[in-house]
């Protein structure tokens, strides 16, 4: 397993003439984009990768598509063994449910 980040991009409203066809397109043929959402808020589009080597790879070929307008990088950070010492079974069992197990 890679670098597991999520991108939050922002899009030039002008790109949009057809839709996220374009967009969609594009990042289908990135290869470490593993999911994309559309999605209101902050930003336009949540981007999930996993980057073999270093996202910034990754954040760069996304910078070059002109429909990119900005883009922020989320890093996934997983829990480690220590972050859980001291916690109650009842708020590990709480835990269990909101964070995703490791897939190997």
């Amino acid at each position: 397993m890679g670098t597991r980040a999520y991108f939050m991009v922002n899009v030039e409203k002008k790109s949009c003439q057809n839709g996220y066809q374009d967009m969609l397109r594009d990042l289908e043929a990135i290869p470490e984009v593993k999911a994309v959402e559309r999605v209101s808020g902050a930003c336009d589009l949540l981007v999930k990768v996993d980057a073999p080597i270093r996202m910034i790879f990754v954040a760069n070929k996304l910078m070059a598509k002109e429909w990119v307008k900005r883009l922020y990088v989320l890093k996934v950070e997983p829990f480690k063994g220590d972050d859980y010492q001291g916690l109650s079974i009842d708020e590990l069992l709480k835990l269990k449910r909101v964070i995703p197990a490791e897939t190997t």
